[in-house]
């Protein structure tokens, strides 16, 4: 299985608020406000909270996929729908499929 480049900017992404104390989804380790801006919200915090969690979620669907694979290997078939299942969502993620 080859390595996939990833095509979205990097996190860790954290939480941010603007002047007027909306939040946004922003860069770590970019102390400016706006320039490590990775995307407005304007619904809640907890929706901030999630967007900014996304990275760290896709990377440990990732490493679950390889213990799927594993277990698969190992002779569990109870794992290959979910299996699927997950590669599926990933494909989303990376721009694999509509």
């Amino acid at each position: 299985m080859s390595e996939k480049q990833e095509t979205h900017t990097p996190g860790p992404w954290v939480v941010k608020h603007d002047k007027k104390g909306l939040p946004f989804i922003g860069v770590e380790s970019d102390p400016r406000t706006y320039n490590g801006t990775i995307a407005t919200v304007d619904t809640s915090e907890k929706d901030a909270r999630l967007i900014a969690a996304a990275p760290e979620l896709l990377q440990q669907c990732k490493l679950f996929e390889q213990v799927l694979s594993t277990l698969i290997m190992e002779g569990d078939s109870g794992a290959d729908l979910e299996r699927d299942n997950l590669r599926a969502i990933l494909d989303k993620v990376e721009g694999e499929s509509a």
